[in-house]
């Protein structure tokens, strides 16, 4: 019997505890409207400083899986990282990457500005280094 993912909309942050890195990403539904594929389902690899808008699309994710778009395929880790993504939905397929030295952070808000925040720290925390610094 297949098990079942659910993968909702959200940001994740998955980080090693290996080496400490972390990525984060974003899955969203775009727009009816939307001029690039209206109505499905994006997941997206943030890849600049500002977390809420600084995302670069890779591949679309259905009940089916995540398929990574033919532009990005051969290209980085767009495939480890739909892989990852995908088998972190299953149930109980998480315990597999935590044995492998993996944690999954779902969105994490600060309680002072209510800014999303990515980074492990805050989002253990729960507040974003500015406001911290205060």
């Amino acid at each position: 019997m297949a098990r079942a993912a659910k993968v909702f909309n959200g940001t994740y942050t998955i980080q090693s505890k290996t080496t400490g890195e972390h990525r984060t990403f974003k899955i969203h539904t775009q727009a009816a409207d939307a001029e690039f594929a209206p109505g499905r389902r994006i997941v997206s690899l943030l890849s600049g400083p500002e977390n809420t808008s600084d995302y670069a699309g890779f591949a679309f994710i259905d009940d089916d899986g995540i398929r990574v778009w033919s532009s990005k395929r051969g290209q980085g880790l767009w495939e480890t990282y739909a892989k990852m993504l995908w088998e972190l939905s299953i149930d109980g397929a998480f315990s597999t990457w935590a044995a492998k030295g993996f944690t999954i952070m779902g969105e994490g808000r600060c309680i002072k500005c209510d800014r999303l925040l990515t980074t492990p720290e805050s989002v253990a925390s729960g507040i974003g280094p500015v406001c911290a610094g205060r």
